[in-house]
């Protein structure tokens, strides 16, 4: 059998495989390992967002996630990128006071940043905005539900779109962004019934996040799946491996060799020639006693 040729995943290649009912899988990834990782096993989608850095930096807030942060992930991801389709997450409030502060923030994520795309949380009022920069030539990928940086608004980080108002209300600003241009749609803790339906009724590709198995794709952050996050899992969130405890059994084996004198083995010591030895000794004097220190 030939082995398959692997290239980078491009618009096209996701609407495509919308149309074939195959399944996107994507991945949220912040730092060069991971996402080389990732990229060998084939993801069409990685996503740096807001997540990256709560899980590996700590803040509780992702409103409070500096731009820079962004940047510098979004950079370590795409140094080792190969195939998937990289998408950078808009920092807050970046694309929301003016067009044109949007579109200077999503082309230096592209220029600068190395994203092929931007995701952007958005809502029928944002609408203009995002155009903008869809129309400025950087691909958008909208994201719906659970916004984040929305915490006090929506109450916390439950599920959203639970009545029939609000659910209609999502639809709505799905259709907004859809006529902005945007390629492919998040869904964040919405209802089953109203994944199911944008899935079907959006002729983009739509991605669950936490809102069931019914839509075009996954996405999962790769902290969740992998175990290895500052804060507790979301109970909506799958969890593969518990990293967390390997890097604990790993940094306590560590510690507890180096207390133990066993680490490192002799077998890892650099060691001078016998003739450069016998020289070195002959310099410093081998009997001489232990170095001082000077006197101030």
């Amino acid at each position: 059998m030939q082995p398959v040729t692997r290239r980078k995943i491009t618009l096209r290649h996701l609407q495509n495989m919308k149309e074939r009912r195959e399944r996107i899988a994507a991945l949220g990834v912040y730092d060069a390992p991971m996402a080389a990782i990732a990229d060998e096993i084939g993801f069409e989608i990685f996503v740096v967002g807001n997540s990256g850095p709560m899980s590996l930096f700590g803040y509780r807030d992702s409103a409070r996630v500096p731009p820079e942060d962004l940047f510098y992930m979004t950079q370590a991801v795409t140094r080792v990128t190969r195939y998937a389709l990289t998408v950078s997450t808009m920092p807050y409030m970046s694309y929301l006071a003016s067009r044109e502060e949007g579109v200077r923030t999503a082309a230096r994520l592209v220029s600068q940043a190395g994203a092929d795309c931007v995701q952007c949380h958005g809502d029928r009022y944002s609408a203009p905005n995002i155009e903008a920069i869809v129309r400025a030539g950087v691909p958008v990928l909208a994201h719906l539900g659970l916004q984040s940086v929305r915490k006090v608004e929506q109450s916390g980080f439950g599920v959203q779109g639970r009545t029939a108002a609000d659910a209609a209300r999502i639809v709505e600003d799905a259709k907004r962004l859809l006529d902005a241009g945007v390629f492919a749609f998040i869904l964040e803790l919405v209802p089953l019934e109203l994944a199911r339906y944008l899935k079907d009724a959006l002729p983009v590709p739509v991605l669950s996040l936490g809102s069931g198995s019914e839509s075009d794709g996954i996405y999962q952050v790769s902290a969740d799946v992998v175990g290895y996050s500052v804060f507790r899992r979301p109970k909506t969130a799958a969890q593969f491996a518990d990293g967390r405890a390997l890097a604990n059994r790993a940094i306590r084996t560590f510690i507890d060799q180096v207390r133990e004198g066993t680490y490192p083995q002799a077998s890892a010591d650099a060691q001078m020639p016998d003739a450069e030895r016998k020289k070195f000794e002959a310099l410093i004097g081998a009997s001489e006693p232990a170095i001082a220190r000077a006197s101030t």
